[in-house]
């Protein structure tokens, strides 16, 4: 279905004029269907692929291109969530064979403040106890440089090449797909507009 609708285009090749399918029409969701009424979230299992999806979702994995075309997924190859066991040799492939467990980044998770205020303070171990400063959790992790002394007392974590990838991986699980209701209407529109 998702080839079938697509124009064809006039390519010059070697002298020849070759009619082929037009893959860089493109065609996105209108504002009526680009709505939480239209769209639910879902989120991708490990070993889900989109013909897996689709067929679960809408009884046939011939839709899985409706899941592609709402997420924006061009390259399901690299946008799609590969699998775990997959992951760590994928890694590896990336970063260098030996290299998946090497740092990445560092990363700070959480802070010290002052109990009373709330201001931002050095680790102090002997303030900690006495409840004077605390730590909490920032809003979302902040990469900082290197620094020995706050990896060991575990303010900064390391984030290894693996678990980057592992975090970027388990990010793509989270997609939407298009309700059932709204299936027949999506694939009429998408026909039209490729035509």
């Amino acid at each position: 279905m998702f080839f079938k609708a697509m124009p064809k285009m006039s390519y010059k090749a070697d002298g020849k004029t070759i009619a082929t399918k037009d893959i860089f029409r493109r065609v996105g969701l209108d504002r009526q269907i680009n709505s939480t009424l239209a769209l639910e979230s879902y989120y991708i299992s490990d070993g889900e692929t989109p013909d897996i999806v689709a067929n679960n979702i809408y009884g046939s994995s011939n839709y899985h291109w409706v899941l592609l075309t709402v997420n924006d997924i061009v390259n399901p190859h690299d946008e799609w969530p590969r699998r775990e066991a997959e992951l760590f040799d994928y890694t590896e492939s990336k970063y260098g064979t030996g290299n998946a467990l090497l740092d990445h980044h560092y990363r700070l998770d959480y802070r010290y403040v002052l109990t009373e205020d709330g201001s931002v303070v050095e680790y102090d171990a002997e303030k900690i106890s006495t409840g004077e400063i605390k730590k909490v959790p920032v809003d979302s992790p902040i990469i900082v440089d290197y620094d020995a002394a706050k990896i060991l007392s575990g303010e900064v974590r390391v984030v290894s090449n693996y678990d980057y990838e592992l975090d970027l991986n388990q990010a793509k699980r989270q997609i939407f797909i298009l309700k059932s209701d709204f299936l027949a209407q999506f694939v009429k529109n998408y026909q039209k507009l490729m035509a």
